[in-house]
This record gives C-alpha cells, sequence and structure tokens, in this order.
C-alpha cells in the first residue's frame, strides 16, 4: 500500500483505539465519552470546537447505544426518569448546534474546562454524601424505591419532576454544544441532589444522551461539522467500550466510581487550560 494508504489506516487503527478508552471510560462515568473525546480532538488533533463538539457526539452516540443495552439488560435504568429528561433534552441540543459554530476557539476551551472543573470539585468535596438507600429532601421530591436486580438490594432516592425538567433541558444544549452528550448535568443531578446509587446513576444517564444526542448529531451533519474520518472509527471503538464500561461497572463500588469520575474531569480540564497558558501570558503583558 501507498504511504497515504497507511496513513489512513494508521490514523484509523488510533481513532478507534482512542475511541474504546474514551468510551469505557464514558460508561464507568455515565458520561458516554465525550469529555475525553474532545478535549484531545481540541489539544491534540486541532479540530475547530464545532467540528470537535460535533465528532465527539458522534463517539458518544455510538458509546451510549451499545452502553445502554447492556445497562437495560442489567435491571439498572430509571426508565421513566430517563425518557422524561431525554425528551426535554430535544430542544436544546438543536439549539447547541448553532451556537457552538459562532464560539471563539479559545473561549470554548476555557468554559469547558471550567465545566469540567467544576463538577470535579463537587464530586470531591460531596463523594461522603453518596450513601445507599439515602433519601434527598429537595422541592416537589417524590421518593422512589429502585429494586437493583444484580446486587438483590433495594434503593431509596428522591425524584423532582421540575429539576429533572430543568436539567434535561440545560443537557441538550451543552450535549452538542460541547460534544459531551450532557451526562455532566445529569450525573452530578442524580447522583448529588436525587441521591440516586452511582450504578443506577450511570445507566440512567446513557439513556437519557441516547435518547437526545441522535438530534443533535442529525443537525450537526446537517451542518456539514462533522469530520467523518475521526467519527466513523472512534464511533466503531465507542460501540466496543461502550460494553466493557458496562461490564467493568459491576465489578466497582459506588464511591470508586465517583473518585475515578472526579479524577477524569480534573484531568481533561488541566489539559485545556495548560492549552491555554500563552493567551493567560500574553493578556499579562
Amino acid at each position: 500500500m501507498s504511504g497515504h494508504v497507511w496513513a489512513l489506516v494508521l490514523h484509523a487503527l488510533l481513532m478507534f483505539s482512542f475511541g474504546i478508552v474514551a468510551a469505557t471510560i464514558g460508561s464507568l462515568a455515565g458520561l458516554g465519552g465525550g469529555f475525553i473525546a474532545a478535549p484531545v480532538l481540541r489539544i491534540f488533533f486541532k479540530l475547530p470546537p464545532r467540528e470537535a463538539a460535533a465528532t465527539s457526539l458522534v463517539l458518544v452516540l455510538a458509546n451510549v447505544a451499545s452502553a445502554s443495552v447492556a445497562f437495560l439488560r442489567q435491571g439498572r435504568v430509571d426508565v421513566r426518569l430517563a425518557v422524561t429528561m431525554g425528551l426535554l433534552a430535544i430542544p436544546g441540543s438543536i439549539v447547541g448546534v448553532f451556537l457552538v459554530k459562532i464560539a471563539p476557539a479559545s473561549w470554548f476551551d476555557l468554559l469547558y474546562a471550567g465545566l469540567l472543573g467544576f463538577f470535579a470539585i463537587d464530586l470531591l468535596r460531596r463523594r461522603h454524601a453518596v450513601a445507599e438507600g439515602a433519601v434527598a429532601k429537595i422541592p416537589f421530591g417524590q421518593r422512589r424505591v429502585f429494586h437493583d436486580r444484580i446486587s438483590g438490594n433495594d434503593f431509596a432516592y428522591t425524584e423532582s419532576p421540575p429539576l429533572a425538567a430543568a436539567a434535561g433541558i440545560s443537557t441538550g444544549f451543552l450535549s452538542s454544544f460541547f460534544g459531551l452528550g450532557g451526562g455532566i448535568i445529569v450525573v452530578p443531578l442524580l447522583l448529588r441532589v436525587f441521591a440516586m446509587p452511582a450504578h443506577v446513576v450511570s445507566a440512567t444517564s446513557h439513556m437519557v444522551i441516547l435518547i437526545s444526542a441522535p438530534f443533535g448529531v442529525v443537525a450537526h451533519a446537517m451542518q456539514g461539522d462533522i469530520d467523518w474520518a475521526y467519527a466513523l472509527p472512534l464511533a466503531a471503538g465507542g460501540i466496543l467500550g461502550g460494553q466493557l464500561g458496562a461490564s467493568v461497572s459491576r465489578r466497582l463500588s459506588g464511591i470508586v466510581l465517583v473518585r475515578f469520575l472526579a479524577a477524569i474531569l480534573t484531568a481533561a480540564a488541566a489539559s485545556l487550560v495548560i492549552e491555554h497558558l500563552d493567551v493567560f501570558a500574553s493578556a499579562r503583558h
């Protein structure tokens, strides 16, 4: 094969491998892998914000589609809540597609880093609040009991329809704007506010993203934002990584998942900030 063909093959293999890693971690965290893919596409491959977000969202969709099948089989999805939030996220996912096109690259990265850092700090600060059977006191809260077929345990937690609705709308926007899939809103809400067990949070978050992300992908594709040379091998890796993450999640405790998620969020945020240290230096002078 010619050098050009070899380069294409190596590129595809690299993206496929990266897709597996990002999707596996994403499945563990309930975020779909986009919070890893988008920063890497920005920092190492220099894709513009709209292309990085759109391409990352394709990985997220493949990842959550694969993982959701496994989570549904495990019986760990709060289906009613996931459908409600997912449907409400659809309008925001379309709006995000158009706003990311006008976002300056440096501001996109720094906003992304700030968002990741905020939720990492929140998880680390409140990780001890995660307790099996905890029932949160929140406005319009409704007590739910969820039976986990794998562990055989019943978990009590609280759902608030108004809070779920607001989170669903915000989730859709962030999904398409940053290529995150929106789990970065869903996971902290369910984990910190609703006091869900971490494994149910991860599974339910995937279902929310699965419902809303296709609309963002289609809207991005119609705008010509997706770089398919990156997106297709990433998505292929995302399918495999989704299954791996769902399998590994069965062997990890809830507190391990929380700490793992916080560490990955911190690393991604720091990478984006480091990428723009020269901007800060120039501003000082």
